[in-house]
């Protein structure tokens, strides 16, 4: 019964643990594309910012 009870209770470990990690890289993807997203803004202003004071 006792290793039953360790085998369940350390099933359940891995699976948070995993769930753990997949809640970071999601995190971090996220996180990843706002600022991919934030530095073509700032390019997009600063190219059309160039154009309208060289052309």
């Amino acid at each position: 019964m006792l290793e039953r009870t360790d085998q369940h209770t350390l099933s359940k470990a891995k699976r948070r643990e995993a769930n753990d990690y997949a809640v970071g890289l999601a995190f971090l993807g996220v996180i990843g594309i706002a600022m991919i997203a934030w530095i073509a803004a700032i390019a997009w202003v600063g190219w059309h910012l160039i154009e309208w004071l060289f052309f």
